[in-house]
């Protein structure tokens, strides 16, 4: 299990994440979820390393990935931002061959294993036959596919995904929750940021809600998502139901 113990993290004098302690499932695909500005991508960002905590620490199997190496700690989590840019006149396979950096010896080679890792990656993505053109002349949907490959590339137990689906149309949107959904069935634990609550409760197993950077609720969708959460968490006024395709509860605003 991956947890995080009495983490805080600071922004100059401003404290963002306060003395939070988390659980998070191995196996499962657990959501982010709360208000904006609450502290979610700030919670990825110190889970990944790639951010410093002002306290805490992030554990996972008992070793505690703070005290890691950002290389070995590339080797256990892997992290999607949100919007990452592009390099500019990159193809699809040079893209998702920069999840093997963490691998790379001193020579910087990709050795055959490497290139069997992208090329699986690419196949699990379905952009094997758009392997070799520019990233920048796909779709929207495409091209976050191919950010996804660069991070099955690089083959990590725990994959962090800051809001994927962000300006994504809604049968894209539906396509990456269903990839997300088939990378877990092949043996990864997911972590992600969604501001769809519907989405959260339909295709993840656990979610963690926020507030002003604390800890609201941690569980599955049918044991904490209700009535008054929405209203505690978000000012929101809803009810409740359940989903008839996925027997998860959703919302519906008032």
């Amino acid at each position: 299990m991956l947890s995080i113990e009495n983490l805080s993290v600071d922004y100059a004098s401003r404290s963002v994440l306060s003395d939070l302690n988390i659980s998070i499932p191995q196996g499962k695909i657990t959501a982010l979820i709360g208000p904006n500005g609450c502290g979610k991508s700030t919670l990825l960002k110190a889970i990944s390393g790639s951010l410093k905590a002002a306290s805490g620490k992030v554990t996972l199997a008992d070793q505690d990935l703070t005290k890691l190496s950002h290389k070995k700690r590339a080797r256990r989590l892997s992290i999607l931002p949100q919007s990452p840019i592009t390099p500019e006149g990159i193809s699809v396979r040079q893209l998702v061959s920069f999840g093997r950096n963490p691998y790379l010896s001193q020579w910087g080679g990709l050795t055959s294993e490497d290139q069997q890792k992208v090329q699986m990656a690419l196949a699990e993505t379905a952009l094997t036959d758009l392997a070799d053109i520019p990233v920048d002349s796909l779709s929207g949907g495409q091209r976050q596919r191919a950010w996804i490959a660069m991070v099955l590339a690089q083959d990590t137990e725990y994959i962090l995904l800051d809001e994927p689906t962000t300006y994504l149309d809604l049968t894209h949107q539906i396509e990456l929750m269903e990839m997300m959904q088939k990378m877990n069935k092949n043996g990864k634990t997911l972590v992600v940021v969604l501001h769809d609550l519907n989405q959260a409760c339909r295709y993840c197993d656990h979610l963690i809600v926020m507030k002003k950077g604390q800890l609201v609720a941690q569980d599955t969708p049918h044991k904490i998502f209700n009535s008054r959460l929405l209203k505690e968490v978000f000012a929101l006024n809803a009810m409740i139901i359940n989903d008839p395709i996925a027997n998860k509860p959703m919302c519906i605003p008032l």
